[in-house]
């Protein structure tokens, strides 16, 4: 099988997740990529990287600190995946876009829209691919639940719920998470959510937000979650307490262009019971997800036919089929539940998007998540933030087109854009 030569640009905790992505796919038997090289200008990162992949994959990758030296010496390189800080991801996108790779680009595209559309105005003049890695969309259940929703299983879309609490005052995860001009929880983990709202119900138009910091100091947590074994490696580098500049808290109310609204609540802050639940409400019925890399079937319940899950679903969407890579990954094409430890549902879906990039970069196709959607995903964050300064709703053109920005000139500032 021909195979896209890449090199992962960035080779930290987000690097290595993605490196498991690549051993997924070896062994899939569907191979499309290569990893030639790892590039960190954190070399001992780059080493790292590259003797774990040694182990794994059975070729180590060559090591670069910088990209410009990996292009004069690699000049078969087709593609790079970025996997850097957030803050980067402008620089070094536009950078791989004019050395003339193609690029797979980690969430969110950039740190704010103003770095998004400088990316996107590089790729227009590269003639370049660009695909950004949502994966929640792609697991097999996350499928199913779209599959339901265009059959018209609840009937017309009146309503979405999208509601979550959790971590109290708690380091979540890595400090870096908590700091405004690296994104805050609120952007980093925020895409995701709005990507999935956006996959199911369309496109968001407008939005009325409220946010907030309720824990200025953060602390290092006890024990692990299921991401920290992907970032053991620096947990020494995690204080036992730091000061939160971004904000923990969200509310909000957004329109979509299909007529519909939704409600989205993501509070980082919470103490005590902590939860989270997606609700889908339509004219004749509810689906309640069962969320990303958790092998939970969604439910769906019926005015008149009560509560349904498992293969009953298979009953409702006839048609139903997983792509040839998912059905390789999960076992079967229709499926309505998978039990699959977190880490390896969450290689497999890594391992998804790499093999899409690749058919992408070999057959000149688009990506399913390119950079206008990714653009519009954290477009939808930043809604919500302008709109709390401004205290009005604010529109989704507004934001794309930098016609207001108040709540990332401080952003842009930090890093130049």
């Amino acid at each position: 099988m021909q195979r896209v030569p890449l090199a992962i640009v960035g080779c930290g905790g987000m690097g290595g997740r993605h490196l498991l992505g690549l051993k997924a796919l070896a062994d899939s038997g569907l191979n499309n990529i290569e990893l030639v090289a790892a590039c960190d200008v954190r070399r001992e990162n780059a080493e790292r990287l590259a003797d774990n992949a040694r182990d794994l994959l059975g070729t180590r990758p060559a090591v670069y600190g910088d990209m410009e030296q990996m292009a004069h010496e690699m000049p078969g390189l087709e593609a790079v995946d970025i996997t850097t800080d957030a803050g980067s991801h402008h620089r070094v996108a536009c950078r791989a876009l004019e050395l003339g790779w193609h690029v797979l680009s980690e969430k969110p595209l950039a740190l704010t829209i103003r770095g998004c559309n400088r990316i996107i105005a590089a790729q227009n003049k590269s003639g370049r691919m660009l695909s950004v890695a949502e994966n929640y969309r792609r697991d097999p259940l996350c499928r199913l639940t779209k599959a339901l929703l265009e059959a018209g299983v609840i009937g017309k879309p009146y309503m979405l719920l999208d509601i979550s609490a959790s971590s109290g005052n708690k380091i979540i995860i890595l400090p870096w998470r908590h700091y405004k001009h690296v994104g805050g929880i609120l952007v980093d983990a925020g895409v995701h959510n709005v990507d999935m709202m956006q996959y199911y119900f369309g496109d968001i138009t407008e939005v009325y937000g409220k946010t907030e910091r309720f824990e200025a100091i953060r602390f290092k947590p006890e024990g692990i979650s299921s991401l920290s074994p992907f970032y053991e490696h620096w947990s020494g580098e995690i204080p036992a307490q730091i000061e939160a500049t971004a904000e923990d808290s969200l509310l909000a109310i957004l329109h979509f262009a299909g007529g519909f609204n939704g409600q989205w609540t993501a509070f980082h802050a919470a103490h005590g019971e902590g939860f989270g639940r997606m609700m889908i409400y339509g004219s004749m019925g509810s689906i309640r997800s069962g969320g990303a890399r958790s092998g939970v079937p969604p439910t769906v319940t019926l005015d008149d036919g009560g509560e349904m899950t498992a293969d009953t679903l298979l009953n409702l969407v006839p048609d139903f089929r997983l792509d040839e890579i998912t059905a390789r990954l999960y076992g079967s094409e229709r499926l309505t539940s998978y039990q699959i430890p977190f880490p390896e549902a969450d290689r497999r879906l890594l391992a998804i998007e790499y093999y899409e990039f690749g058919q992408c970069v070999l057959n000149n196709l688009q990506p399913e998540v390119d950079a206008l959607v990714g653009r519009k995903d954290l477009a939808v964050c930043y809604a919500a933030f302008e709109s709390s300064l401004l205290n009005r709703p604010v529109t989704l053109h507004e934001i794309e087109a930098e016609e207001t920005g108040l709540f990332e000139a401080e952003i842009n500032e930090h890093w130049g854009i």
